[in-house]
């Protein structure tokens, strides 16, 4: 059983530039940072409201993530959900007929790990993780103008949002998320655990207009995967004059960040 998503992954060329902004402007802390020789990087986690975030510095540019960096540049990598028996959960998801990257669970620093392939999930890199006992790390995040941050959903680009979030359903006991999420030009499905959701989002085949054209572009520039972060704040007015120096743009729901000034991360916040 998946129950929760326990980091989002993110890769940066410096992780000491990565923690300038998720630790210094944004209010984080630590709970772990190590190398994992293995993985060929340089990691840490901060907990973030319900979940975590996962900084990844590549440190052997032959390696997945000095690959993802080298083609891609930074930006957002995987998504890891917890379940308190990952052998179990590879097992399930090998009967399911997902095509793996492990075989077997590893060490990793989020603790037992496993990885399966992009391909069988529509473009998500999916990890698996058992954390070691005692690591949770929920409660309270941010401090000052960010007092109350977490992380609220995980958005994915899809070619076909409503049959992606039924995978996530029916192969992998996600909930269906019921929320009504009305976006111009698209086609939008949600699953949630552990209080995130993960939302796919396609272009509405029925639609002409510039809102599905960017879609259509993004998706075929960039492929299916995961696309963004939406994050939630107690005072949306302090947090976005206190990040003013990340370019806030203003929305009606709340205010995005230029991801050129985040690591190559599309983030939005939105009250809490």
């Amino acid at each position: 059983m998946l129950t929760r998503v326990h980091h989002v992954g993110l890769v940066v060329r410096k992780l000491e530039d990565g923690l300038a902004f998720w630790q210094d402007a944004l209010g984080l802390r630590v709970s772990v940072q190590a190398t994992v020789p293995d993985q060929g990087v340089k990691a840490a986690l901060l907990p973030i409201g319900r979940s975590e975030i996962e900084l990844l510095e590549p440190i052997n540019a032959n390696g997945g993530v000095g690959k993802f960096l080298e083609n891609r540049g930074e930006g957002l990598h995987h998504v890891c959900f917890e379940t308190p028996a990952v052998a179990a959960e590879l097992d399930a998801a090998r009967a399911q007929g997902f095509p793996l990257i492990d075989e077997a669970p590893r060490p990793g620093l989020a603790g037992s790990i496993c990885f399966l392939h992009p391909k069988g999930t529509r473009g998500v890199l999916v990890e698996f993780a058992t954390p070691p006992p005692g690591s949770h790390h929920h409660g309270a995040c941010g401090q000052g103008p960010t007092a109350g941050l977490a992380l609220r959903e995980i958005t994915a680009r899809s070619r076909e949002a409503q049959s992606a979030a039924a995978l996530y359903t029916s192969k992998l006991g996600l909930a269906v998320d019921a929320g009504s999420d009305p976006r111009p030009g698209a086609i939008v499905a949600a699953v949630t655990v552990g209080g995130v959701r993960l939302c796919f989002v396609s272009a509405d085949a029925q639609s002409a207009g510039a809102e599905a054209a960017a879609l259509r572009g993004d998706l075929e520039a960039n492929g299916e995967g995961v696309a963004g972060l939406v994050l939630e704040v107690t005072d949306l007015g302090a947090a976005q004059s206190a990040l003013a120096r990340f370019t806030p743009t203003p929305d009606s729901h709340g205010f995005s960040l230029d991801p050129a000034k985040c690591h190559g991360v599309p983030l939005s916040f939105r009250h809490g």
